[in-house]
């Protein structure tokens, strides 16, 4: 009604694929989040149960480790989203039909 039907760049099985692709590194993105979460905090729910001084880590290997892969994976995850909403060269499209 207020907007006009848009073409779908792509082909469905190129569609569907991208889709797939982005779900999939959503989860992955979803699990890095939760490592940082669990690494820089979990020390600090873990001594809440003992009842020693709570404290955030920082610097640590397994912190530093889970940092990069959030970053890493929600940047991946935001580029096949933008592949998704994009053309691509896969089904030989740019994106404007």
């Amino acid at each position: 009604m207020f907007f006009g039907k848009k073409k779908n760049p792509h082909d469905t099985a190129c569609l569907v694929s991208h889709v797939v692709i982005a779900v999939l590194l959503f989860l992955a993105a979803l699990a890095s989040l939760i490592g940082v979460i669990m690494s820089h905090y979990g020390a600090m729910l873990l001594a809440q149960d003992s009842g020693q001084n709570a404290m955030m880590l920082f610097g640590t290997n397994a912190g530093s480790l889970s940092l990069i892969a959030f970053a890493f994976t929600t940047a991946v995850w935001v580029k096949s989203l933008k592949a998704c909403m994009m053309g691509c060269d896969a089904c030989g499209t740019t994106g404007k039909k």
